[in-house]
């Protein structure tokens, strides 16, 4: 199975789904493919929306596979750093209103896509959307700190960050992380209601605005990327970023040395 389905609703609504795995955690290939995919879609002339969403009910992303950082060298790490920033950017910069469908735990990387969303419509109940890499022992890039600072403000950001903090629905509206909160029954048709009032935008509106909200983060996010790639690599590489990825392939609680 793929690890996305590109599904169109009309020529103006693009649904791509996660279906990994139960987890829907990112291996190496399908951040290559990811990135393809919107590569390939992005500059579709009909294309108004684009809608992110995952096949599972339990987890929308639990971020990265953590077997894809445990263990392995030093070039094959920073080959999947890359990759994932990489990705996340294109995400980020993709031309169109985007919308994530967080219908399940939304952690770490995945999170991270939810974030760099233009909107995020969350089930009201059984899920939890953080960024927890301070748990498993691991720093946060400086460019999605940006980003949830400016989403969020510096004192949440600064509080969600240090403590690795998942929160619930509610109170991830309150802080202004999701915008909406829907019944598990109700939240695909609500967020694709919305799809469809974005979808009846022209080409250039749609464009337009997409651009004037993102653009003023991409040299920014050029100037910045080698330093979150160096930085994340040489963490996970550490004994203790390899100690918080074994603990979650181990699904136990980290142990670390410092």
């Amino acid at each position: 199975m793929t690890p996305f389905a590109e599904i169109f609703h009309g020529d103006r609504i693009l649904e791509i789904k996660m279906q990994s795995n139960e987890k829907n955690t990112f291996d190496f290939e399908a951040f290559v493919l990811f990135e393809q995919i919107l590569n390939k879609h992005a500059n579709n002339p009909n294309l108004r929306v684009l809608l992110f969403t995952s096949a599972q009910t339990q987890f929308f992303s639990n971020g990265i596979e953590p077997t894809l950082m445990y263990g392995k060298t030093e070039s094959d790490v920073r080959k999947s750093v890359e990759q994932l920033l990489r990705t996340a950017q294109t995400y980020f910069h993709f031309p169109v209103p985007t919308i994530a469908v967080v219908n399940g735990h939304c952690m770490a990387a995945g999170a991270v896509f939810a974030l760099f969303s233009d909107y995020r419509y969350m089930v009201d109940k059984g899920a939890r959307i953080g960024f927890s890499e301070a748990i498993v022992g691991l720093n946060f890039p400086s460019i999605p700190t940006i980003v949830l600072q400016d989403l969020v403000g510096v004192k949440v950001t600064r509080d969600l960050l240090f403590t690795g903090k998942q929160i619930k629905g509610p109170e991830a509206k309150e802080i202004g992380l999701v915008d909406e909160l829907f019944s598990a029954e109700t939240l695909f048709g609500e967020s694709f209601k919305f799809a469809e009032s974005l979808s009846k935008l022209t080409n250039n509106t749609s464009r337009g605005m997409k651009t004037a909200l993102r653009e003023p983060y991409r040299k920014k996010m050029e100037s910045l990327f080698q330093i979150d790639a160096d930085l994340f690599t040489k963490v996970i590489l550490s004994p203790d970023g390899q100690e918080g990825f074994h603990s979650l392939i181990e699904k136990r609680r980290p142990k670390f040395i410092t």
